[in-house]
């Protein structure tokens, strides 16, 4: 079962399906934001839009494994903001739903965003992580300044007043902070048994 499982997430036509779905998830996710792009300095804009950026980057992730590539810092930079952001929605979208604001659209986006963090962990399963520790850290480094920009310059992604400030800081901080520990902690292994990939 175990077999079949890896087989099918390495295969190419599972892979050209993900290539497919986060293609139009890119578009649709900077899309989204257009908005705040609007309002936004440009020299801010390669910051504003969290979820649609990891999109990309995993599709580009995709597209080099097809050609039998690998680029370790950008799978990195992919399956953390995956994890990070389709988490981070999917909390603030459920306490949406908790107060009684429940929008069609939510639905959507929260099954998407769940979707980029469950496909994160399966790729990051299926073949590994072989980021150096300096890759490690500078990765984590990356979201922690983006966290800074986000909650701190205020760039962060427009939420309903419902949400607190306070809570979406919270979730996104401490989700950065775990993945930073789990990524850390992987490179060091990584280090000491150079041998797994």
């Amino acid at each position: 079962m175990r077999q079949l499982f890896d087989k099918t997430l390495s295969s190419s036509w599972f892979l050209d399906a993900l290539i497919i779905i986060n293609f139009f998830g890119t578009l649709y996710g900077f899309y989204w934001y257009f908005g705040q792009f609007a309002e936004t300095p440009v020299y801010f804009w390669p910051f504003v839009a969290n979820s649609p950026l990891s999109v990309l980057y995993v599709l580009i992730v995709l597209i080099l494994f097809r050609t039998g590539r690998r680029f370790s810092l950008l799978e990195g930079l992919a399956y953390f903001g995956l994890i990070k952001h389709g988490l981070w929605t999917v909390a603030v979208i459920t306490q949406y739903q908790l107060t009684g604001n429940i929008y069609p659209e939510n639905f959507f986006l929260w099954f998407g965003h769940a979707g980029m963090a469950l496909q994160a962990v399966l790729l990051w399963y299926r073949f590994g992580l072989p980021l150096s520790i300096p890759q490690a850290a500078a990765v984590t480094s990356w979201y922690f300044f983006n966290d800074y920009l986000d909650y701190v310059v205020g760039i962060h992604p427009r939420v309903d007043p419902v949400i607190s400030f306070a809570s979406i800081r919270n979730l996104a901080v401490g989700y950065t902070a775990v993945l930073s520990v789990i990524i850390l902690t992987a490179a060091i292994r990584r280090r000491k048994t150079p041998n797994i990939s």
